[in-house]
């Protein structure tokens, strides 16, 4: 089922196109990537579904609703969560501390107010995302890698039904890579709608079902990882003949 739509989004900055007529979607309970080369248009994207830009054009539809023109607090709590390609946490708090922050926010406008235990869903992701060794320390203190899991569980707090994740790989090392694909395909078994922003390819190609390609700000391709890896013009703009190998 069609979670989110973005239907004929266009984004102008005075008179240069940063996006022109870009349709992409997500699906519930799937990981849906969203490539292309820097400056395609892929973080414009998401501030444009996240409500930090209001595109020129089109409409951002979440379960059939449009909420193309809400404020982004708004569409917090309808339930669509992200995290940053520059990590923006709270330096001076633990990790904990910022996981747990976001529960508190949600505990005020949730409608369960009484029925949830924050201290215990932070902990419950803590442990999630493999960060019980660093619950204690300040985040300014620990490995990128490790902060953007921080982020993401921030995020996770919120209860989200569609997460963007902006670069979340960027700072991890090969094994981390491999546990963090891992941590995304558990995150998505339990019915959150993913949009993946990623550089790095083979984690893409991994843990996603559906990829849509941004190049120049146009939607060039969409299809499964083995269309994708195989497009001439993917191949051409972004991929490389290496991947088609």
């Amino acid at each position: 089922m069609t979670l989110l739509e973005c239907r004929n989004v266009g984004m102008k900055f005075g008179g240069a196109a940063a996006l022109t007529a870009v349709s992409i979607s997500a699906e519930a309970g799937v990981i849906t990537g969203l490539i292309g080369p820097n400056g395609a248009g892929k973080t414009t994207m998401f501030n444009c579904i996240t409500g930090l830009l209001e595109p020129t054009s089109g409409e951002v539809m979440l379960d059939g609703a449009d909420i193309t023109k809400l404020a982004p607090f708004r569409r917090a709590r309808l339930g669509v969560a992200r995290t940053f390609q520059r990590l923006e946490l709270f330096t001076s708090l633990s990790v904990r501390d910022n996981i747990r922050v976001a529960g508190e926010i949600r505990s005020r406008w949730s409608k369960d107010k009484g029925k949830s235990d924050t201290q215990a869903e932070a902990e419950h992701i803590i442990e999630l995302l493999g960060l019980s060794g660093l619950a204690d320390r300040d985040v300014a203190e620990i490995p990128t890698g490790m902060a953007r899991r921080v982020e993401m569980g921030r995020a996770l707090m919120t209860r989200p039904r569609i997460l963007l994740l902006d670069e979340p790989a960027s700072g991890q090392d090969e094994q981390e890579t491999e546990e963090f694909g891992e941590l995304l395909l558990h995150v998505r078994d339990e019915g959150t709608a993913i949009l993946l922003v990623e550089h790095d390819v083979s984690l893409v190609m991994k843990v996603c079902s559906f990829i849509q390609v941004l190049d120049f700000g146009c939607l060039i391709a969409s299809g499964s990882p083995a269309e994708i890896q195989t497009n001439p013009a993917v191949l051409e703009a972004y991929l490389g003949e290496d991947h088609s190998a």
